[in-house]
């Protein structure tokens, strides 16, 4: 038992001792300037960063690795410096998208070791805006592939036309809401709610147009979220009218069949049976719209009712041709009007006595 548990300890010495020296290598704050937003083909943009090596064995660096730093800037060019033990020694420039620290550059033994390293470019000419590697750091392998990403520092590049073209798409959206909101106003429907909507909408638009990129899209996010909602405040508006229409031309229609039953005695007609029926539909159109408005669901609930008003109008109709065919219906005999004559009758019968 005594001899396994050192054979054991002896193979876990060994792994130690067969384990090649290794180093890591750390990068504090890339310091990158301009610090917000970068403007497409104009901006000028620095970046100054330094790397530290924490030897492991004894040494800084494997020799047999590499650290590349890679730029998606246009025109770079790198300076850096390697500083050993305080002591600074500069390396000529490099111009290209990648810098590369070869293991043989950097492995030291028993020295305290980093790199400081300046980057210069200029923002890439970019169609759409979008988001760009300012400067990333990666250890790779004596093959040349990516082992590990040790710092990736990104920026937004902005395309100004992209943006005041968005500014100008959402400024058409209000123009044309100002429009319905107008023009429902002139209809009689309440629209208090949806103006409340368009005005934060227009501050929405206000601050896109003095705010950087990525603020600038949030305002002209909230500002298409608030045209949205006005719309959904006007078609509030517009189903309350809808069911409200389609409530009075049942209250017409029932008017007449209530003469058509009590004052013309057809409550056993045949032909105001489907009158009635009608009347029920369109009744229940009213109470489903009536639901769907409860529930929030304004557009279902304005065309609902008006499906309502449309089938109310269709059986006000009906009793307009019910009432014209009792009007023409003959009414039996009846004798002539002597009344305008009788005057004459009655002179003609004096004189003849």
């Amino acid at each position: 038992m005594k001899t396994g548990s050192l054979i054991i300890f002896l193979s876990i010495i060994f792994c130690f001792i067969a384990i090649p020296a290794m180093a890591s290598v750390e990068v504090g704050h890339v310091n990158v300037k301009p610090s917000g937003d970068l403007e497409s083909g104009k901006s000028n943009v620095s970046a100054d960063l330094q790397l530290s090596f924490v030897s492991i064995g004894g040494t800084t660096f494997p020799s047999d690795e590499s650290i590349s730093l890679k730029t998606e800037l246009e025109n770079p060019v790198w300076t850096y410096s390697i500083i050993l033990d305080g002591v600074e020694n500069p390396r000529p420039a490099v111009s290209k998208k990648q810098l590369d620290l070869s293991g043989w550059e950097l492995s030291y033994e028993n020295v305290d070791e980093s790199v400081k390293v300046n980057l210069k470019g200029m923002a890439p000419k970019v169609d759409s805006s979008k988001e760009i590697v300012v400067v990333s750091v990666n250890v790779a392998t004596p093959g040349g592939r990516v082992k590990e990403t040790v710092k990736n520092v990104t920026a937004f590049v902005t395309n100004p036309g992209e943006l005041k073209g968005d500014i100008s798409t959402v400024k058409e959206a209000y123009s044309k809401l100002e429009k319905d909101i107008a023009q429902n106003k002139a209809d009689g429907i309440d629209v208090s709610k949806a103006e409340a909507k368009a005005k934060e909408a227009l501050n929405s638009l206000n601050s896109a147009a003095g705010a950087s990129y990525s603020n600038a899209q949030i305002y002209i996010k909230n500002a298409n979220t608030y045209i949205k909602d006005a719309y959904a405040m006007l078609d509030m508006g517009l189903s309350q009218k809808a069911i409200k229409d389609a409530k009075e031309a049942i209250d017409k229609t029932d008017e007449w069949i209530s003469y058509f039953k009590t004052e013309k005695e057809l409550g056993s007609d045949p032909r105001l049976a489907p009158i009635i029926t009608k009347r029920e539909f369109a009744a229940e159109d009213v109470s489903d719209a009536k639901e769907l408005y409860d529930a929030g669901k304004y557009t279902e609930a304005r065309k609902k009712a008006e499906e309502a008003y449309q089938k109310a109008d269709e059986v006000f109709t009906a009793t307009q041709d019910l009432n014209a065919e009792l009007e023409a219906a003959p009414k039996g005999f009846q004798f002539p009007d002597l009344s305008g004559i009788i005057p004459y009758i009655i002179g003609i019968i004096i004189v003849a006595i």
